[in-house]
Order: structure tokens, then C-alpha cells, then sequence
């Protein structure tokens, strides 16, 4: 498969990247780190999409491009082998090994949230569909792999209702799957879907169908209401749990990846250049931003960093992931 304009230029956005400050008509806060410290990854592996922490606080953990799962044990044991999504997973076939041809084998987890009160590991990887795994990891087992007949082709993000355990995710298109990005971004195509998992009856329901690559969800604080980013629409739309009803929360200049809410019950939402045709951004002063829950900007995040898919503010701390630097990052 030959190479997209957009592809092309997530390329170059590695070996060059672009730094990430905001104008705003109003008056917002911005973020200006103390320190800024890499966490890399193991050799050969890139793409820490979601970072998260479990029911005791400790990680992160994140999925990385051949497929594993990692937890964080500090500067000094770095990052440890916690689960993996495949049962067809081998070592020898998939360590380190990042070509998106294997990730079918070798499976590409994403999005990632622990249930506070089991501490099982809810997964949404791109190819197996919406798995968990217990405290102690290992080989996730899969809860669904489709709705209403229709199978998932590129499972993405999802958040947890800690109350209820309602796992609410989303699958990017209904037409590519995750190898095939660049040409889903491209085509605009809008077949993705918002889903909530019962783990009572164990059923998927589809909450919102004809999104624009369905990507990062949030709850909020209170329950109320769902956040989905829509990459290529460059918006951030809010799903009302008791109403069934949706509307536009939040429209940005970039084109938003994950969604974290904060202890606060605001949201940090990663972004990333808008492209055009030919796969050139057309701005270069995108960064995450901070809203809050009537989807106004609070805060812009100031720190160079790259291909941004993920800020989890947590403990005074700002992690930061991203689908394909070679490591996550944190601001003391």
C-alpha cells in the first residue's frame, strides 16, 4: 500500500516536531512545566495511545505498537510486561516488531481504564474488540467483538462508570480498520460509533452511530452525560445518558484524539494539526486543551512534545501520550 499525503506527513511530524502554543481571543491559562521527563519505551516500540493508573494509584500502564501492554515501575525498573490482547500472540513473532501488517497477529491495544473497585483492566484494542484483564494481567479475555451484527473494526477509547461498571467505548469506523487511519481520516468517512457494555448482561448497546472517526471518551463527574471526539469534524459532541439526546459540546481548531476528565470533573482533550488534501497542516500552534464541563477553554497545554494522543493530569502531574512518539512523557 503506497503511502497517503497524511501518512507522509505523520512521518516527518516524528523527526520534526511541531511546537504546540495557542492564541485565543480571550484570556486562558497555559500550562508551563517545571520539568519535562521521557519514559521510554522498550526498543523497537512506539505509541503509548492511553495512559492510565490502577485502583492503588500506581503505573502508568499503556499499549504500546507490538501489541503489549506495560506498566510503569519507575525510572529505575522502567517498564514491565503486565498483558496482551492476542491469543495469537508470541514473543518471538511480536516483541518489538512494529509493522501495522502484524497487528492482527500480535493485536494493538489503545484505549485502557480500570475498574476502581475490581481492579480489572477494560481494554479497547483495535483489532480484538472490548477485553479485560484481573490485577495480575496476562492474556485478556474478550467481552465483545461486535453490535447489532455488525463487527468492530477499530476499537479505540473508552471510559468506565465507576459506580455501575457500564463500560462506554467507541470504534472508529465500521468501514477500516486501524492500519487503514490515514485513508479513513482522509475519506471523511463517518460510520463510527458510541457503545456502552453492560457487564450485568453482558450486551452492547450503540448509543450514537455516524460519527466522524469516533475516537476519545469521557463521563462526566456526575454521571450525566458522555463525551466522544470526532477527529475529523474537529469537535468534541455530548451524549445525555437519561435524554438519549446529543449536542455539540465543544468546537476546536485541531483535530482532538483522547478525552481524560480530571478529579475535578473537567477535561483535558488531546489534539493534534488539522490536514488538508495533500496532507499539509494548516496550523502550527495546536496543543491540548483543558475545558470545562460546558466545554470553555480553561487551560492550553505549553510543552513541545509531538504527536499528542493523551494528557491525564493527576496528583499535580500532566502525562502525556502519543500513537507514535517512542515515549510517554510527564510534567513535574
Amino acid at each position: 500500500m503506497s503511502k497517503s499525503p497524511f501518512s507522509s506527513f505523520l512521518i516527518s511530524f516524528i523527526v520534526s516536531p511541531i511546537i504546540v502554543l495557542w492564541d485565543f481571543p480571550y484570556l486562558v491559562s497555559s500550562v508551563s512545566p517545571r520539568q519535562f521527563n521521557r519514559l521510554e519505551l522498550p526498543s523497537g516500540t512506539y505509541g503509548p495511545e492511553t495512559l492510565v493508573f490502577d485502583c492503588n494509584g500506581n503505573g502508568p500502564y499503556t499499549g504500546i505498537s507490538d501489541g503489549r501492554i506495560l506498566k510503569w515501575h519507575g525510572s529505575k525498573a522502567g517498564w514491565k510486561n503486565f498483558a496482551v490482547t492476542s491469543p495469537l500472540r508470541t514473543s518471538r513473532l511480536c516483541d518489538a516488531v512494529s509493522e501495522p501488517k502484524f497487528e492482527h497477529v500480535c493485536g494493538r491495544p489503545l484505549g485502557l481504564k480500570f475498574n476502581k473497585e475490581s481492579c480489572d483492566l477494560y481494554i479497547a484494542d483495535a483489532y480484538f474488540g472490548l477485553l479485560v484483564v484481573g490485577r495480575k494481567g496476562g492474556l485478556a479475555r474478550q467481552l465483545a467483538s461486535s453490535a447489532e451484527g455488525i463487527p468492530f473494526l477499530f476499537t479505540n477509547a473508552l471510559d468506565i462508570d465507576q459506580k455501575t461498571g457500564t463500560v462506554y467505548f467507541t470504534d472508529t469506523s465500521t468501514r477500516y480498520q486501524r492500519w487503514e487511519f490515514g485513508t479513513a481520516m482522509e475519506s471523511g468517512d463517518n460510520t463510527g460509533r458510541l457503545m456502552e457494555y453492560d457487564p450485568k448482561t453482558k450486551k452492547v448497546k450503540v448509543l450514537l452511530k455516524k460519527l466522524f472517526f469516533a475516537n476519545g471518551v469521557a463521563l462526566s463527574k456526575n454521571s450525566s452525560f458522555l463525551l466522544v471526539t470526532e477527529t475529523t469534524a474537529n469537535r468534541v459532541l455530548r451524549f445525555w445518558l437519561r435524554s438519549k439526546t446529543s449536542d455539540v459540546f465543544a468546537k476546536l481548531d485541531g483535530s482532538p484524539d483522547n478525552i481524560e476528565r480530571n478529579s475535578n470533573g473537567e477535561f483535558w482533550v488531546a489534539q493534534n494539526p488539522t490536514l488538508n488534501s495533500v496532507g499539509t497542516p494548516l496550523q502550527t500552534n495546536i496543543s491540548a486543551v483543558k475545558l470545562d464541563e460546558d466545554g470553555k477553554v480553561l487551560q492550553v497545554l505549553n510543552q513541545e512534545f509531538g504527536s499528542l494522543s493523551d494528557v491525564v493530569e493527576k496528583d499535580g502531574k500532566m502525562w502525556l501520550g502519543s500513537v507514535l512518539e517512542s515515549y510517554a512523557g510527564i510534567i513535574h
